[in-house]
């Protein structure tokens, strides 16, 4: 039997874990629930034994890594970081890969990976000089400034006056948080979230508001099944091999100028939306996926 361990951070299982555990299930896997705080390693001269709590882990075939948790110290991540890597250098197919997490996870650094391979992304600047920050925001009149590692669209704030920049910018970096400065990009209250599992598109919504400039479903966005549309497809396929994802979520906005611009390729996409809005659950190819690798 298949032996396949999700991996989240939360004490009880989220909605989108729990599609995946009874996706797999039914396939006939056996599932582990394992928070990545309560994960340890232990290596000696003859042995490397991964612990959870006080117990050896049984080690799985496959782990899908949905969460590592927010707020955590440079040690934390990387330790949590560094024992699902050993697991996966153990032969424990890891989805998504650990290096594509990472680089995933950071938003900033995604975008260049994509700006490389001619994937249209907005402008976009990284910096700790406040001063920089604001001649950005005036140069492009409305910009974004976001958390460098956020979800859910919590912690964005537009900005088109200096002096409000200026007070933000040197709050977040009294506590020691980067400038993510984003030129505003106009769209036509919505944008397009793509699912992609295993190189394919499963669909495609539009997420609409019309109360916010934000168009996240936990802003409240509403969820509508989009039409096919082959360049989005395009775009999206490309972006998710080009970050090495196995599955992802491809945010991309529609332009009145740019054409379509990727805003971001989330590593971990929830789909609750998706789901509601196609009637198709990712879950399931997800879980499909993973047990036809791991049978080959």
């Amino acid at each position: 039997m298949v032996h396949v361990a999700i991996i989240h951070e939360a004490s009880i299982p989220t909605w989108s874990c729990r599609q995946l555990m009874f996706s797999l299930r039914n396939l006939g896997a056996s599932i582990s629930y394992l928070r990545p705080q309560k994960l340890s390693v232990e290596i000696s001269h003859d042995s490397v034994k991964i612990y959870y709590g006080l117990k050896i882990l049984d080690i799985p075939d496959a782990q899908i890594i949905r969460s590592l948790g927010f707020a955590l110290s440079v040690e934390q991540f990387f330790k949590r970081i560094k024992v699902l890597k050993m697991m996966s250098d153990l032969g424990v197919f890891t989805v998504n890969p650990i290096e594509s997490m990472i680089i995933a996870r950071d938003k900033f650094y995604s975008l260049f990976k994509l700006k490389l391979n001619n994937i249209p992304v907005p402008s976009t600047m990284l910096s700790e000089d406040v001063f920089l920050a604001i001649e950005k925001i005036k140069q492009w009149k409305e910009a974004v400034l976001k958390p460098l590692m956020g979800s859910l669209g919590y912690g964005s704030i537009k900005i088109s006056e200096a002096d409000i920049a200026y007070h933000v910018g040197k709050v977040l970096l009294s506590i020691n948080q980067p400038l993510y400065v984003q030129k505003y990009i106009e769209k036509p209250q919505r944008d397009i979230r793509v699912l992609v599992v295993n190189g394919k598109v499963l669909g495609a919504i539009y997420r609409i508001s019309f109360t916010s400039w934000k168009t996240n479903v936990a802003q409240g966005a509403k969820v509508v099944k989009a039409p096919k549309m082959p360049e989005v497809e395009e775009i999206a396929i490309k972006a998710a091999k080009i970050l090495n994802l196995y599955y992802a979520g491809v945010d991309i906005a529609e332009t009145p100028n740019e054409g379509y611009v990727v805003f971001e390729v989330n590593a971990s996409p929830l789909w609750k939306g998706f789901q509601k809005a196609t009637g198709i659950n990712p879950a399931d190819e997800i879980a499909k996926f993973i047990i036809e690798h791991i049978r080959k």
